[in-house]
């Protein structure tokens, strides 16, 4: 096939370029969200940096081309309109739409209380409900845009002491799914789903020697990955490259999943 093809559905010289689009990207004060934050600006998007924690928001904005700093609780839905309203009264319209906070306790299912539950699910599958449905609605109305969910492996495959996180992601992925039948065909809808990142929400349980080397050997590449390698595939499922891409659950997980 030739690149001069007139059959393209978009210019192959501009796959993967964000330039002309807006993002919100909630929870990208650190992690996940501050790498795929920078990957959007890097590829020439404007970033709406939400998240938190106002002081990480503004780092991570400063260290943008062509970023703002917002604050937003995604399990506060006035927070979530206020966050709305700011940037389109402020900047205009957004095509695209990062959901990435989350939180995991990791203890069995007798050692696990129900408030610690209710913590887990009102943050990343309430909280991610919430910020889609909210933030979403102005993409349905254009009639264009993505939505990018983060899930994880373990909305996959489960496993051992992640009882709340395990179903928090689960959720996380049949509500994407959902999500890209009700708004299809103008507005995509797919989900992340990284292995083990190295990320502040891992760091601590890292300092387990035996933890970590166990969960270090559940990957075919032998290691975590680092938060910069979720950036690529968070910008193929915000650019063209992925126009016909809708209801996907992509992995990038090192080869967990196929282990």
């Amino acid at each position: 096939m030739s690149w001069e093809s007139a059959s393209w559905q978009y210019d192959p010289e501009s796959m993967f370029d964000l330039s002309g689009q807006r993002a919100i990207v909630t929870g990208a004060g650190s992690g996940l969200g501050r790498a795929i934050a920078l990957g959007f600006d890097a590829r020439g998007a404007a970033v709406v940096v939400a998240d938190i924690d106002g002081e990480a928001a503004a780092e991570v904005a400063d260290a943008c081309t062509n970023g703002v700093a917002m604050e937003v609780d995604v399990t506060d839905d006035t927070s979530l309109r206020s966050l709305r309203e700011r940037v389109r009264s402020e900047y205009g319209e957004y095509q695209t739409l990062c959901n990435v906070p989350g939180i995991n306790t990791r203890k069995p299912v007798f050692d696990l209380s129900f408030e610690e539950w209710q913590d887990v699910i009102r943050l990343n599958l309430d909280g991610m409900f919430q910020a889609a449905k909210i933030l979403g609605e102005p993409l349905v109305d254009a009639g264009d845009g993505s939505v990018i969910n983060m899930a994880s492996v373990r909305g996959i495959d489960g496993g051992a002491d992640q009882s709340a996180y395990s179903a928090s992601k689960g959720g996380v992925i049949q509500l994407t799914k959902v999500l890209a039948a009700e708004w299809a065909p103008d507005v995509r809808v797919n989900a992340l789903a990284p292995g083990y990142m190295k990320t502040p929400l891992v760091r601590d349980a890292m300092a387990d020697r035996e933890w970590y080397e166990r969960m270090r050997g559940g990957h075919l590449l032998d290691r975590f990955g680092e938060p910069e390698e979720v950036a690529g595939a968070a910008v193929f499922l915000a650019s063209d490259a992925a126009s016909f891409v809708t209801g996907s659950i992509l992995t990038v997980d090192g080869g967990w999943t196929a282990h």
